[in-house]
């Protein structure tokens, strides 16, 4: 770690009696005078060493660094606008020094010295943003690992592939290195303040509408599993023909009081991602991919993605239709001749489970089952599927009385009786050791 940062240079913030600094760091600078650390320091003895609370750790999610450090490595355009907010013990303080509107807060050497060890001290702590610290951390560790992986593997010989890739790298590594972030620092506050500062900060904060999320990628203009899901989505909402014609309740729509659609934009299109990518996280890897690069599979993963193969050879249009036929087929599997248990028109209230997404959530599994099941899926149309979608499979479910909402309550447990029902009807046990019958059983007796 090059150079010493003999002290901090920030501008004073004075809100409802408290005061405050604000400066812009890099995050080379803020690595000379704070880290993340597991251990909580509770005071300082007369020797102004810190004392250590034993029994609590400020631990972090792994999952969460980890999809930062992704974000970071992955995406050239990835920013972080909002403050780190971090603490300052008058214990390390040397001298405290008002230019004008500017103040320099010199700082005790014990505090690089401290960092620049292994399981050394932590003075200045963080009181929020240990994710993102963390996060930047480790996405220069896992780019520092690659590069020098990939310069060993060129050494050998290697394709103009590899080489790009070590470029961008390079290029990552060096852009993560200078970038900077806006730091609150609090001066000498206790221990309880920091946790009121902690708690009002992120109890304060509205969670971003998922249906928001999937609306701003639906904007951006390269090919992502998120925006072809929220163009299958529209397309599926907006044909007169389809059975999801304004049952979707789009973000940013404007609806009757009486009238609201039951499936929700995020949860379709959350539900058509988890079909082409392996779960959450590789899913906001799979962004930053090339549609052709998703035909590979992760090693050992066993999860049906009977969607993922489409949108690899940009066939997008093959899973809309697949959603579409197959819905359509379910909308008359539960029709007389006159009506349809799949209509919701009734003063917004569910009356089975195929208004709720509970229902839909169970029907796309057995749609999974199916696609399992068929290696060459021919080409449907309404006629093609009626013979694919109806004769072979959903005939079987015709006669579950999806109205028993007793059975098929408006939760998990209703969801579950339906699923396995449904999959029992098309696909009947062999033995007595089938999962579903224990399963089911299991329902049945409340257990």
């Amino acid at each position: 770690m090059a150079g010493k940062l003999k002290y901090i240079d920030a501008i004073p913030v004075r809100q409802n009696k408290q005061d405050f600094l604000i400066g812009v760091y890099s995050i080379d600078n803020i690595f000379k005078f704070t880290k993340y650390t597991k251990r909580l320091i509770v005071g300082y003895d007369e020797q102004e060493e810190p004392i250590y609370n034993k029994q609590i750790q400020r631990n972090i999610e792994n999952s969460r660094v980890q999809k930062i450090a992704d974000f970071l490595i992955n995406d050239p355009d990835a920013t972080f606008p909002t403050n780190i907010v971090l603490h300052i013990p008058a214990e390390v303080i040397k001298e405290y020094v008002v230019d004008n509107d500017r103040v320099k807060v010199f700082l005790d050497s014990k505090v690089q010295d401290e960092i620049e060890k292994v399981n050394g001290d932590v003075f200045i702590s963080i009181i929020d943003g240990q994710h993102r610290i963390r996060g930047i951390e480790v996405a220069i560790e896992r780019l520092k690992l690659d590069i020098d992986s990939l310069l060993k593997t060129l050494q050998k010989g290697g394709d103009k592939t590899l080489r790009e890739k070590l470029e961008y790298y390079k290029g990552r590594l060096s852009d993560l290195l200078k970038i900077e972030l806006v730091v609150t620092f609090f001066i000498d506050k206790t221990l309880e303040y920091q946790a009121m500062i902690f708690s009002t900060i992120n109890r304060t904060q509205k969670r971003v509408s998922q249906s928001l999320v999937y609306s701003l990628f639906g904007l951006d203009t390269d090919d992502t599993p998120q925006k072809t899901a929220l163009e299958i989505v529209l397309r599926l909402n907006g044909h007169n023909n389809s059975p999801f014609y304004k049952r979707i309740k789009l973000y940013g729509g404007s609806y009757d009081k009486n009238y609201t659609p039951p499936l929700s934009q995020a949860a379709m299109v959350k539900s058509i991602v988890s079909l082409i990518s392996e779960n959450l996280r590789e899913s906001e890897n799979d962004r930053y991919k090339k549609r052709k690069e998703l035909l590979t599979r992760s090693v050992g993963s066993q999860k049906p993605l009977p969607f993922r193969k489409y949108y690899a050879k940009d066939d997008d249009a093959i899973i809309s239709d697949i959603l579409f036929y197959f819905f359509h087929e379910v909308k008359e599997t539960f029709s007389t001749d006159d009506y349809s248990l799949w209509e919701f028109e009734e003063n917004n209230i569910p009356s089975n489970i195929l208004h709720t997404t509970l229902g839909y959530q169970a029907l796309l599994k057995i749609l999974v089952e199916i696609l399992s099941k068929e290696i060459n899926l021919p080409d449907l149309d309404y006629k093609e599927s009626k013979k694919f979608f109806y004769n072979k499979y959903l005939i079987k479910i015709k006669n579950i009385d999806v109205t028993d909402t007793n059975k098929y309550s408006f939760n998990q447990r209703g969801k579950k009786y339906f699923e396995l029902e449904m999959s029992l009807s098309i696909w009947p046990q062999l033995n007595s050791d089938d999962k579903r019958v224990i399963a089911l059983q299991k329902l049945k007796s409340g257990l």
